[in-house]
């Protein structure tokens, strides 16, 4: 089974195909056969769920947003083997979390 890793960006198929951002932990990667994974637009409205990425970040083609209020389950199966490019940077990565939590009401201050 290939693990994928947290932090990294991956084609997937959604809607359509798009990146979306590996959030669940490599230990769980490893052993289940879905990841849970946060998908990016690049439809660029601010929003207190939405992390923004710079083209490139990330290895993303373009300006893109992490829209955490979205963030789901997918079969690995959906994702493309190789991410995109390097880990997102730890602030980046925590910033994600902090909207995920925003997303399912957690008081983020």
């Amino acid at each position: 089974m290939i693990a994928h890793r947290r932090g990294h960006l991956y084609w997937a198929c959604l809607d359509n195909r798009r990146p979306v951002l590996v959030l669940s932990i490599d230990a769980r990667n490893e052993r289940a056969g879905d990841l849970i994974v946060v998908p990016c637009s690049t439809t660029l409205r601010d929003a207190p769920t939405h992390v923004r990425l710079a083209r490139g970040e990330g290895g993303t083609p373009q300006a893109c947003v992490l829209k955490c209020e979205q963030i789901t389950t997918l079969p690995r199966e959906e994702l493309d083997v190789e991410p995109l490019g390097s880990a997102l940077a730890g602030a980046k990565l925590r910033a994600v979390e902090l909207g995920v939590m925003r997303a399912i009401g957690i008081p983020v201050y």
